[in-house]
Parts: structure tokens; C-alpha cells; sequence
């Protein structure tokens, strides 16, 4: 059985490109009829936060993610890495170092001043020290040879032996080391493939040397590209949001998430947009791009604008009373209705809020220029005629307002333009709104009227 895994580390909000990383490896798994695993990597005390677990845990959900089995935390599992940290030292396939920082320092300065890399030079390794409180364990690497590792995107790549230092496994303070606790964790998990980052390249062949001296069976890596920003550099918050909260919070659907992050890096013909379950089928490890992706925002926004207007409303509803308790004045209906008028218009569901909030003000602001240029007596006629005719409204539904409208602009024999842009002004603050027949409904009678003469105050 194929079992894929997503280890995030809980230092932060779901990075996008751990979320893409996820995606991946979920879409492999649900592609295979396989498992896909969730551990969080909470090891480092004094940088994992519980408020990080949660957001990570929400972000998988939202972006629809599902994991099987329960959450492996490594936090849970010292005993476990303390037994196979004793199994490395009985085996002769670790040692414990007592070097200190200042023995490491000028070890490290003397080697690049010889020119060569710096690294740790094993003067420990074959002292059989044992254990004293403040030594570290260090894994033993092969002295000679290489370490390769099959990639099925990169092919075989292989490193010396000598490039590799002895890693430490187990810090000063008796903590596992990262490398120990990723080899560990895998095997138990039973994990058949590992898809990350390239950046992880180093790391996996220091693990695969772990692996052989525990007997361990080799997982299958993939190591794919990373995410940049325009400017070709490892994207980061210098290029825009980043993490899954950060465009969640700016109004971005998980289907557009989903949708963009699976293009970043993997391909299906000429297909630009997907289901999550035409991506589970399509989905193949031989369709990944063998170099990095630029992360463009326009794309992205473009997307959600495509899947705003194609979305089932009550979707976008569902995001939109998550954003913002503004609109909790209204009911449901109410508010589906303001989504249903804006969602052609906006790019994003942040925008249809902000570009909505006229619908719950009590008082609008209005530009001077703006009134100056549609609050004068060419256009008095224009809010008489209208406020007479909506307040002597019985039923006031769409259609009466469009006859409304409609009588307005014939008795007065004008264009739509000329009586829709006062109009828009006087109701919103600003020219552009839904259609001003929709705008006026969604509003309201008494709003409508109240605003309308507030217009009429300003006109001398």
C-alpha cells in the first residue's frame, strides 16, 4: 500500500509551500488507494506553538486535505527515539562527543583557512566516550564511498561520503536531532514514499545512511522545486502573503488554492482548472515540473474570480460570514443576495466585503468632487422623479423597480447613464455598484429614500 506523509513543523501558519507539499503528497496517496499520514514535527520547545498546530490543522481542513489514522506528534515520542539512539551506540553506528562551541569554532576556523569546507572532523569518533550529562551523540557516516538516492523526478543523485560530517543525533540536553526523528518516525509509520521540497536534498542522504544501519527499507523520494516569487528568490513575505491564513484571509477560495498550487509544479495537458477529484485522477508523480515555479498573484486572483462566478453561492457564503460579522444584520438570504450581486465584480471575497459595506452603513462618505458633479439642478428632476415614484411602491420587488426606472428615464428623456450615475453616487458614495436597478433593491426602501434626499440636501 502506497503511504505518503505531511510533517509540518508548528512554528509558524501553514506556509504555501507546505500546503502544496501536502497537496502532493494527499493527491498521490488518494491517486494510489493509499494512506496519507499527518505528523507534526513539535520537537523544538521553545519555537513550537499550540495556536501553530491548530492553524495548520484548520488550513488542512479548509483547503479540504483529509488525513487517515491519527496525528503522529513527535513531542509524544522521546522514548521511542531514546531506544533507537541506544541501538546506534551498542551497534558502533553512533558515538557521544564532548567537544564544546569553542572547540567546534576554532576547529571550523582553522579548516577555512586551509581552504577547505568546514565541518565537524570526527576527532571523537573513535575515542569510545561514554555517557557524561552535556555530551551529544554523533551518527557515524561512512568514511569512504558515495550515498545515492533514486529520485523519481531527478533521477539518481549521488554525493561522496566525505561531503557528510558526522550529525549530531541527540543534543546536549538528551533531545533528538530532526534527521533521527524524520528516519524513526517514517519507518514507523510505514511511509512508502516521501514528497518534499529539493531543500531537503542534504537531509536525505544523511537519512538514508541512518536507515541502512538500522536495516531500515528505503523510502521512494521525490524531491520537487521550490516555490519562487517573481524576482526568482525563495518566496517570502517580502513577495505578498505566503501562508494559507494570510490569503484565506484576503478572501481567497480553497478551490482557487487548490486548483493554483496543484499548476505550480505539475501539469495535465492543456487544463487549467480541476475538481479535487479530476486532480486525484489525473494526478502523477511523471507529470511534475523538474524546475522551480514563480508564484504570480494576478494568476492566482484571476483564478478566484473564475471560481466566484462559478461557484455554488452558498460556498462563497460560507467564506464570507468566516471574514467578517458585519453583515450579521441581515439574514441569510439577505446576505446571499449581496453575494450574488457582487460576485461578478470582484476578484476576491475580501473585496466583495469591502465593496459591499454600502449596503450596511448607516452614513456613506461621498467624495466632493462626486458630488459637486452629480448633486447639482441639471439632476434635482432626476432624484424628484425617482423618490416619488419608490416611495409610492406597494410591493417593492426587482421588477417594480426596473418599471420604476424604466418610467423615470422616459419621462424625463434621458439616457441610463445620465440617470444611473447620480443615482449610484447618492446610494453608494461611488460610480461603481451592481446594476443600479439591483442596487436599489438590495437597499431597501427607507435607505433608499433616506439617501436620496440626503443627496437632494446637498444640491443648491
Amino acid at each position: 500500500m502506497t503511504i505518503t506523509r505531511f510533517a509540518p513543523s508548528p512554528t509558524g501558519n501553514l506556509h504555501i509551500g507546505g500546503a502544496r507539499t501536502a497537496l502532493f503528497n494527499w493527491l498521490y496517496a488518494r491517486n494510489k488507494l493509499g494512506k496519507f499520514l499527518l505528523r507534526i514535527e513539535d520537537t523544538d520547545k521553545t519555537r513550537s506553538e499550540t495556536k501553530y498546530v491548530e492553524s495548520i490543522l484548520e488550513s488542512l481542513e479548509w483547503l479540504g486535505i483529509n488525513y487517515d489514522d491519527k496525528i503522529v506528534y513527535q513531542s509524544e515520542r522521546t522514548l521511542i527515539y531514546k531506544k533507537v539512539i541506544k541501538k546506534l551506540l551498542d551497534t558502533g553506528n553512533a558515538y557521544y562527543c564532548d567537544c564544546t562551541k569553542e572547540d567546534l569554532d576554532k576547529m571550523r576556523a582553522e579548516q577555512q583557512k586551509l581552504g577547505l569546507k568546514p565541518k565537524y572532523d570526527g576527532r571523537n569518533r573513535e575515542l569510545t566516550l561514554n555517557y557524561k550529562e552535556g555530551r551529544v551523540v554523533r551518527f557515524k557516516t561512512p568514511l569512504d564511498g558515495v550515498i545515492a538516492v533514486n529520485d523519481s523526478l531527478k533521477g539518481a543523485i549521488s554525493v561522496n561520503n566525505t561531503e557528510l560530517d558526522d550529525l549530531i543525533i541527540q543534543r546536549a540536553d538528551g533531545s533528538p536531532t530532526y534527521n533521527l526523528t524524520v528516519v524513526v518516525d517514517d519507518i514507523d509509520m510505514g511511509i512508502t514514499n516521501v514528497i518534499r521540497g529539493d531543500d531537503h536534498l542534504n537531509n536525505t542522504f544523511r537519512q538514508i545512511h541512518m536507515m541502512n544501519a538500522l536495516n531500515y527499507k528505503i523510502p521512494e523520494y521525490t524531491h520537487i522545486p521550490l516555490i519562487m516569487g517573481e524576482d526568482r528568490k525563495r518566496l517570502s513575505k517580502r513577495h505578498g502573503a505566503t501562508s494559507t491564513y494570510d490569503f484565506r484571509k484576503d478572501g481567497i477560495l480553497p478551490i482557487s488554492i487548490i486548483n493554483y498550487l496543484a499548476r505550480l509544479g505539475w501539469a495535465s495537458g492543456d487544463k487549467e482548472k480541476f475538481t479535487p477529484e479530476e486532480l486525484i485522477e489525473l494526478f502523477s508523480l511523471n507529470n511534475l515540473n523538474k524546475s522551480s515555479s514563480i508564484f504570480d498573484y494576478k494568476k492566482l486572483h484571476s483564478l478566484n474570480k473564475y471560481f466566484l462566478k462559478e461557484l455554488d453561492v452558498y460556498d462563497i457564503y460560507k467564506e464570507f460570514i468566516r471574514l467578517t460579522d458585519d453583515f450579521n444584520c441581515f439574514p441569510e438570504d439577505k446576505i446571499i443576495e449581496i453575494i450574488e450581486a457582487q460576485r461578478d465584480r470582484c476578484k476576491t471575497i475580501a473585496q466583495i466585503i469591502n465593496e459591499s459595506q454600502f449596503f450596511i452603513n448607516k452614513d456613506i462618505s461621498i467624495e466632493n468632487k462626486l458630488s459637486e458633479k452629480y448633486f447639482n439642478q441639471d439632476n434635482l428632476s432626476i432624484f424628484n422623479n425617482l423618490y416619488t415614484k419608490l416611495d409610492n411602491l406597494d410591493k417593492w420587488n426587482i421588477n417594480n423597480i426596473k418599471d420604476v426606472i424604466d418610467m423615470v428615464i422616459h419621462e424625463l428623456n434621458i439616457d441610463t447613464p445620465k440617470f444611473a450615475k447620480p443615482i449610484r453616487v447618492a446610494l453608494t458614495g461611488v460610480l461603481s455598484s451592481p446594476s443600479i436597478d439591483l442596487t436599489i433593491y438590495l437597499l431597501g426602501k427607507e435607505t433608499c429614500l433616506q439617501r436620496i434626499l440626503s443627496a437632494k440636501t446637498l444640491i443648491t
